[in-house]
């Protein structure tokens, strides 16, 4: 029964980093839908959703059907409800690149607006996010965990200084403020994948400690 939970544990962990490597190349698509004007990219992020919403269900599926079949205790069942937890939040990364793809989808058939610089800054950040997220959540590294909890900070920092930005370009000019909107829920929704990246590190740390850190970051 032993081996088998562990065969069990090592295929949701697999998954698990399936379903988020998916949502990960979706950011990275959907920046690149923003950052170069590729609608084939944002197409691609749309219609590729519902994928990772499957997964995430799947995922759900046998996180419950191992705890009904097992009965698992402390390691174990950290490690379950960690999945589960993150798997929300990967699902939930998905669906902040789908609404950046579509502000992306929208600024296209608009006059062309200069992105402001922290913008790019906050993608190059949320990729970095993301990569040092994939690596937490492989390794279990509690202290790449503790990390991404740090890091947040500055990351809303960014998020803070893009919309400080864009109010002070649509006080000016009046004109191009739709662009400027799109351009703040851009950010927010960049924002938003890193705090569920903070998310999935904190359920490393339940999984490795045992302990609830969940809003510890606000």
């Amino acid at each position: 029964m032993e081996r088998i939970i562990e065969t069990d544990l090592e295929k949701l962990k697999t998954e698990t980093l399936m379903a988020f490597h998916m949502a990960q190349s979706a950011v990275d698509k959907a920046l690149r839908a923003v950052f170069d004007r590729d609608p084939a990219a944002a197409d691609t992020v749309i219609n590729g959703d519902a994928a990772v919403d499957a997964l995430e269900c799947a995922l759900d599926a046998e996180a419950l059907r191992m705890l009904a079949l097992y009965q698992p205790v402390a390691g174990d069942l950290r490690t379950i409800l960690g999945a589960m937890r993150a798997a929300g939040d990967i699902e939930r990364i998905g669906d902040q690149a789908v609404n950046i793809a579509e502000r992306g989808l929208l600024l296209l058939e608009l006059r062309p607006l200069a992105l402001p610089g922290r913008l790019e800054e906050l993608g190059e950040a949320t990729r970095d996010f993301l990569v040092k997220t994939a690596s937490c959540l492989s390794d279990l590294d509690l202290a790449m965990a503790r990390r991404l909890c740090d890091e947040a900070e500055d990351i809303l920092e960014l998020n803070v200084a893009v919309i400080q930005e864009m109010t002070e370009y649509m006080r000016d000019e009046a004109r191009p403020v739709e662009r400027a909107v799109q351009i703040c829920f851009i950010a927010h929704g960049l924002k938003r994948i890193c705090d569920q990246c903070t998310n999935i590190a904190e359920s490393v740390v339940f999984i490795r400690e045992g302990a609830c850190s969940r809003h510890r970051c606000d």
